[in-house]
């Protein structure tokens, strides 16, 4: 319960004014701050934060959401963040993009976001260190002490990046496969970190995998989820979705829809509903599942062939990214033409009719695109500690 204060105004109730602030988007609340010292705290207040993030976690339009990826530039790779609002890949004839260093942090690139919040990994010689940024506010966290795996003579690692609401904490989880040596098979190994800990932790049954996964994991209702091959061995393998527990720090398996190829294949999260989808070049399927940890819930949403939308699979070779979903089912895509111009257009998609409306997106907006690191969030107050 909160301590008694003077109000803000002689006009209007300190509730009133929270309501109508809550609704404002982060900028003009930053700028806000200023005004008094209760507006000050006010945006600093751990209920305020989550009312605020609700209110736009909500909303149905383009308008707060934003794109992030990484991106290198020059001959020696330096990795700069880059940004756009999801709405001007819509809307606007001009996109405009920003670059910028990972909190001005030279050598962290973006693994994950989550609530308004990012997550930025620098491999050091030790190992790895990560720290969590909000990029509205420009408070960053510590770095987390040093992440280290077991020595080997190769390594590949893959971060997911999530809330654990029970402990109101932010989460990071690291996968990998090391190679102990030529003869050994690889070993895996995961770890979790979370906002303000002392150290990593070991997280508890997670499976032998074949391979990692191809994107970072994605954040739903407490859990990060991948899509992966289980197993030492391809004749022993499956592909499953693995679901790591940010509460409970364990891992389960739940297994894909019926006849799922693991190659091309992504994982995402549309109206609070995990979902994998596959784009083979000619077709676009999309399947969600209903209820969220039971696996026999997988229906398919979208399947629809690339000539529905005026594309030549034997002429000209295309990937279809999905980025958003409506309330009312509306699919709103990014399409990626690899040609001599490097088209991008922009694509939504009526479930209900099958009916697509098509638009181009301005040429030069997203040169650098690395298209399987985009990275969708939205604006908050969150604080990342």
């Amino acid at each position: 319960m909160r301590s008694e204060k003077k109000p803000w105004s002689p006009l209007l109730c300190d509730e009133l004014i929270e309501k109508i602030l809550s609704r404002l988007p982060v900028k003009p609340l930053i700028q806000f701050k200023c005004v008094c010292k209760g507006w000050n705290s006010l945006m600093s207040d751990p209920y305020f934060i989550k009312l605020h993030l609700s209110k736009f976690a909500a909303k149905d339009d383009l308008e707060h959401l934003q794109l992030m990826k990484n991106v290198c530039l020059g001959s020696i790779p330096e990795i700069h963040m880059e940004s756009c609002d999801v709405s001007s890949l819509f809307h606007s004839l001009q996109i405009e993009t920003f670059l910028f260093n990972f909190a001005n942090m030279p050598g962290y690139h973006l693994v994950g976001s989550c609530n308004g919040l990012h997550c930025g990994v620098s491999e050091i010689p030790e190992g790895y260190r990560v720290c969590f940024w909000n990029k509205a506010t420009r408070v960053i966290s510590r770095e987390s002490p040093t992440l280290s795996f077991s020595p080997g003579i190769g390594r590949r690692t893959m971060f997911g990046f999530g809330y654990d609401p029970s402990s109101d904490k932010y989460k990071v989880v690291a996968i990998a496969l090391t190679m102990l040596s030529l003869d050994v098979s690889e070993k895996t190994e995961m770890k979790v970190y979370g906002a303000g800990d002392s150290s990593w932790r070991n997280l508890k049954g997670f499976p032998v995998l074949w391979t990692l996964p191809k994107v970072g994991g994605v954040y739903l209702s407490g859990t990060l989820n991948w899509v992966v091959i289980k197993g030492k061995e391809t004749i022993h393998s499956e592909i499953v979705v693995i679901s790591v527990d940010l509460e409970k720090e364990t891992c389960r398996s739940l297994f894909l829809p019926d006849d799922f190829c693991f190659f091309d294949t992504n994982i995402g999260v549309f109206r609070d509903s995990l979902c994998v989808w596959q784009d083979s070049n000619t077709h676009l399927g999309l399947w969600q599942m209903r209820k969220f940890g039971n696996d026999k819930s997988w229906i398919q949403l979208i399947n629809f062939s690339y000539l529905h939308l005026n594309i030549r699979p034997n002429e000209e070779k295309s990937m279809i990214l999905p980025l958003c979903m409506s309330n009312n089912g509306d699919f709103f895509m990014l399409k990626f033409t690899r040609n001599a111009d490097d088209e991008y257009q922009t694509i939504l998609y009526n479930q209900g009719d099958g009916k697509s409306q098509v638009s181009v997106v301005p040429s030069g907006s997203f040169i650098t695109l690395l298209w399987r690191n985009l990275k969708i969030f939205t604006k908050s107050l969150v604080i990342p500690y």
